[in-house]
């Protein structure tokens, strides 16, 4: 499972950070999917290693101009390549009237399929090999985030004992790795005889705009989250209105509770420009939290 994040930026772009775009893609062999698409997310895209033709899926967060101003000439590239695979994009009540006007008005035309469906809390999306379960944030409009839950998966596989039956190297351990049986020379060799324990799938989580990263709890114990890390304490408790957005300082007390291994924090505010200043946001996350900890920085991969 590999992370590439697009854009991690709030608000408004910077000279080294977009606005907030995530891909994932699952494994080495299937499409990718975007989580949010922030203007200019497309020119990301062409900067990295991703492919528009191999995107299936896209999940939007909620409805604030930097995480779906970028979505219309996303689409409108992917069409203009005369891709004709559908295309499904997830999100907020008010996505359907937001595509389907943009795309009336513009006179927008696509070659594929675009699939919009509009989610409700509480919701479970069905996938091949993954559930992602959909959870009500809290923020000014309606902000969703998205729980990524692998089903079991093989056990590890073992490359003496392959070796031992007398296996080559290639397609075979491939197979075997995916749970099928092979047949060599004669011979019908079962996937238990070279792998180990079945592993439990992995949880990821990845958050919209939310003052509340508690809301992750019923997910836990989560892999990895995604979420934002927008001000430090002191300068949040400056600000003569209280934008609803998590601190670095609440959100290393939740991630700690909650039971995170591996806490990626984003989405910062473009105050924070400087080293120093990262610093300061990295040092406030640690008072409480104990994890893996990593501030995303565009075009940062992650390998689970």
């Amino acid at each position: 499972m590999e992370l590439t994040f697009l854009g991690t930026s709030a608000g408004v772009p910077t000279r080294e950070r977009n606005v907030f775009a995530l891909a994932l893609r699952p494994d080495q062999r299937s499409g990718w999917n975007l989580f949010d698409c922030g203007e200019a997310t497309q020119h990301q895209i062409m900067r990295s290693e991703l492919s528009l033709y191999r995107l299936e899926r896209i999940f939007i967060t909620h409805l604030h101009g930097d995480h779906v101003y970028g979505l219309f000439g996303l689409l409108a590239s992917r069409g203009m390549m005369m891709c004709e695979a559908p295309l499904s994009l997830y999100g907020p009540p008010g996505l359907r009237e937001l595509s389907e006007t943009v795309m009336r008005l513009s006179e927008l035309r696509l070659p594929y399929e675009l699939e919009i469906v509009e989610l409700s809390p509480d919701t479970t999306l069905s996938l091949p090999g993954v559930e992602i379960k959909v959870l009500a944030l809290s923020h000014s409009i309606t902000s969703y985030g998205y729980c990524w839950i692998e089903a079991q998966r093989p056990g590890r596989f073992d490359r003496e004992r392959a070796r031992a039956l007398g296996l080559p190297e290639g397609p075979l351990y491939g197979k075997l790795k995916r749970g099928e049986r092979v047949v060599h020379q004669g011979r019908t060799i079962e996937p238990a005889e070279v792998l180990g324990p079945p592993r439990p799938g992995r949880r990821i989580a990845i958050a919209g705009d939310n003052d509340r990263p508690e809301i992750f709890g019923p997910c836990a114990p989560l892999d990895l989250l995604v979420h934002e890390a927008t001000y430090l304490q002191e300068d949040f408790d400056k600000l003569p209105r209280k934008f609803r957005h998590t601190t670095a300082l609440q959100l290393g007390k939740a991630a700690e509770e909650i039971g995170v291994r591996h806490l990626v924090a984003t989405h910062f505010s473009p105050r924070y420009g400087t080293p120093q200043q990262m610093q300061k946001i990295k040092e406030e996350i640690e008072i409480y939290y104990r994890g893996k900890l990593t501030l995303a920085e565009d075009f940062m991969k992650i390998v689970l």
